[in-house]
């Protein structure tokens, strides 16, 4: 479902009138965390059913280039009119349910090397580099100090460097001689599968039919062969369930 939140507003007249100026993928194997082959954005929405295809195509142009370029954009199909307003990075396929996000930092991160996943926490030994990709060669974006607590999301095959994550999101990859396994925690560090990083990128959009406006926001993810809607992670079966007080 590439939408999670969508709420419906009743516009008056004038509005449609203002709406009306608005301007306006391939198989993944078997890593593929997305649903299917739609580009539908507005797929899973109370709005999905009334766009037709040349609202669809143009809603999914939109999309991607609000995701490549980072600016909102105006898009205008046959019958509906929206703007999609790009937001942060976040990377899939690195947990134990491919479609899980992660939050990232940037969006210019090196994604393809195949990485061991989901190894735990890890302690910087010193002053580290952190960089876009797996060597020296990649630029270094910022520096984490010694004695840093960080999650180290990947592992690059035949390679010792480690993609981390600090203060909630994936910043770059560390040199693995700079890390050791955070106190109490080396009995928990078994490694996950092999898998290579998934870019995605969250967004909001709205969405104008008629004297109705769609507001919601949703993921779009990239494996290299275009942008699609990301699908949502399967609910998780030993979550504690809410309390309703009536």
């Amino acid at each position: 479902m590439a939408l999670q939140k969508f709420r419906t507003i009743r516009l008056p007249a004038l509005s449609i009138i203002g709406a009306a100026f608005l301007s306006a993928c391939s198989s993944m194997g078997s890593l593929d965390p997305f649903a299917g082959d739609s580009v539908n954005f507005a797929s899973g929405t109370p709005v999905a059913d009334q766009l037709n295809s040349a609202d669809q195509e143009a809603l999914a142009n939109a999309v991607s280039q609000a995701m490549e370029t980072g600016t909102a954009q105006n898009w205008r199909g046959r019958r509906a009119v929206g703007v999609v307003n790009p937001d942060g990075y976040a990377l899939a396929n690195l947990k134990a349910d491919p479609a899980e996000r992660i939050d990232a930092a940037r969006g210019d991160l090196s994604l393809a090397h195949i990485v061991e996943t989901d190894l735990g926490l890890y302690v910087l030994t010193r002053n580290s580099n952190i960089r876009t990709g797996p060597g020296t060669d990649h630029k270094a974006v910022e520096v984490l100090p010694s004695g840093s607590g960080v999650e180290v999301v990947g592992r690059v095959r035949d390679k010792n460097w480690m993609l981390v994550s600090a203060n909630g999101s994936v910043r770059g990859y560390v040199f693995g001689d700079l890390l050791i396994k955070a106190p109490g925690s080396e009995l928990e560090l078994a490694g996950g599968p092999m898998r290579k990083p998934i870019l995605c990128r969250k967004f909001t959009q709205r969405i104008n039919i008629y004297s109705t406006r769609y507001e919601g926001d949703g993921a779009a993810c990239n494996d290299g062969t275009g942008w699609r809607p990301a699908r949502e992670p399967a609910p998780d079966e030993n979550a504690p369930e809410e309390l309703i007080e009536f």
